[in-house]
């Protein structure tokens, strides 16, 4: 099951956030290519369950219900990740991703 919430960040704007939750040994956050959103991959969780894999992920700004960035750059998922790792209390992760 994924859970959907929207994060607001300190500058006004929101992400809307993906989570499978629960107790995980690997927490993954997944970057989704263009013109995709940002849930996790279906087809994946249900072995990454069995694993003990956690997906989180969010919508890129200007994607889906997450707020639009002006003059956004590839780096600025750095900040993204580290607004909804804080949120969720996540420390250490993995990162995954694909290219449109």
């Amino acid at each position: 099951m994924v859970i959907e919430t929207d994060l607001a960040l300190p500058d006004g704007r929101s992400l809307h956030v993906y989570d499978t939750g629960g107790s995980a040994q690997l927490t993954v956050f997944w970057h989704h290519g263009t013109p995709n959103l940002g849930a996790p991959p279906g087809p994946l969780l249900p072995l990454a369950e069995s694993l003990g894999v956690r997906w989180v992920s969010y919508d890129r700004p200007g994607y889906g219900r997450s707020t639009h960035l002006a003059d956004r750059t590839v780096g600025d998922a750095a900040g993204c990740v580290a607004a909804v790792a804080d949120a969720l209390g996540i420390g250490d992760f993995a990162v995954m991703g694909h290219s449109g």
